[in-house]
């Protein structure tokens, strides 16, 4: 940068322009006229005060929609207790349903302990596959 910056003024040097004495007091009014107007700092904090007023209005307007949305709600319909009936008895009581079934009893081909065994092997199984590749990795 030194070495363009070293051009430039020397090719500036060269530049021979010969100007008016009118033209060169309105160049030096000019330049100091710019000198004594200085830029307004940007304020900070009217930014910051701008940013939580749009923030809190932004929050109270969903607010607003959320009180009006339930306000204009129906009231849900209340439930009668059914007396002395268990839930499956009472679903079962409506004309023209059949509940489907959906559970099924669980059956065990072996008992619990050879499952658990079979199991904790093969967790160390694949904990000695994981430290092989883990150790061939590294």
């Amino acid at each position: 940068m030194d070495e363009f910056e070293k051009r430039l003024k020397r090719d500036a040097e060269k530049i021979e322009a010969r100007c008016s004495a009118e033209l060169r007091e309105r160049i030096d009014a000019s330049l100091r006229a710019t000198k004594r107007i200085e830029p307004v700092p940007e304020s900070r904090t009217s930014a910051i005060k701008l940013w939580w007023a749009s923030s809190l209005t932004g929050l109270a307007a969903a607010v607003i929609v959320i009180i009006l949305i339930d306000w204009n709600r129906p009231a849900p319909e209340p439930v009668a207790p059914v007396a002395n009936r268990t839930v499956p008895d009472a679903i079962d009581a409506r004309p023209g349903f059949s509940p489907p079934r959906l559970l099924k009893t669980a059956e065990f081909t072996s008992p619990l302990e050879e499952e658990l065994a079979k199991l904790q092997a093969d967790i160390e199984k694949a904990r000695a596959t994981v430290r092989k590749d883990i150790e061939f990795t590294f």
